[in-house]
């Protein structure tokens, strides 16, 4: 299990963002953010998440928490279509990262626009990518002022999230395969035995037969060595079987002799079967 940092970008108290076609850059990468969280706990990781921080502030968190990774997500705007990962320049390891990354991110018809370097951005440098300990990518979404582009994000993003994600954490060395819970199986519970309508029904044409020597018979529901009333002995047993009694935690048969006197046997399959008439 790894520490690792996913932040929603513009996600601080006084950043906005891009926006287009209803949505806002702040809500998509926080609802983004969670979705890729849920993702990497499903995996077995701990994630923080910083919403409300500053840039400044969640580099500074990711710093103090020790994360072995970090992903920022972000929407993005300028006219164009399809998603990017951006990575610190100069750094082979992260640009492969990110290579990988926005490949898992165009899917569902959002178009691939690669790898891209922070220096070949407007902002000539990326705080997130370059400030963090621990190495860290940018990964821009869609372009939030398309609207084939939003219509995408909308119908698929939690797979598209979910693939990012899982490239993410796998390029990193972490396990990216969400871990499987097995639940304990319900505990069976000990069934009433039923009672049959008349002993002429369910046992009408079967018989009884030990299939153990010196097999005990009692003269009432018991298994006290004081209510035994004789053996039986292998292929040998009782002609009338009138029905089957729970008795403590396990079974006996009630039956009747040739002469119709009454008594109690184990039902266990194990020593006795019963045999058609």
């Amino acid at each position: 299990m790894a520490k690792v940092a996913i932040f929603g970008g513009h996600n601080g108290t006084y950043e906005q963002g891009a926006n287009g076609n209803g949505l806002t850059e702040k809500a998509v990468a926080k609802e983004g953010a969670q979705i890729a969280t849920a993702y990497a706990k499903s995996c077995g990781h701990d994630v923080i998440n910083g919403f409300g921080k500053s840039l400044s502030e969640r580099v500074k968190y990711a710093n103090s928490e020790n994360v072995v990774a970090v992903l920022e997500l972000h929407a993005n705007s300028g006219g164009g279509q399809g998603t990017e990962t951006l990575f610190c320049a100069g750094i082979a390891s992260a640009q492969q990262d990110a290579i990988a990354v926005a490949k898992a991110g165009s899917i569902k018809g959002l178009k691939n626009r690669g790898a891209k370097a922070d220096t070949s951005t407007r902002h000539g440098r990326l705080a997130i990518v370059r400030d963090t300990k621990a190495q860290a990518l940018l990964h821009e979404l869609f372009f939030i002022d398309s609207a084939s582009d939003v219509a995408i994000w909308k119908s698929n993003k939690k797979a598209i999230i979910e693939s990012i994600t899982k490239e993410w954490l796998k390029r990193r060395g972490l396990n990216s395969v969400p871990k499987t819970t097995t639940s304990k199986p319900a505990p069976i519970k000990p069934t009433t035995p039923s009672k049959p309508a008349t002993s002429n029904n369910t046992y009408k044409n079967k018989k009884l037969v030990s299939k153990a020597a010196s097999l005990r018979f009692y003269s009432k529901p018991s298994w006290a060595d004081k209510d035994v009333a004789g053996t039986v002995n292998k292929g040998i047993g009782f002609p009338t079987v009138v029905e089957k009694v729970k008795v403590g935690t396990a079974y006996q048969y009630k039956v009747k002799n040739s002469k119709g006197a009454t008594f109690y046997i184990t039902a266990s399959d194990k020593y006795v079967e019963l045999k058609n008439k």
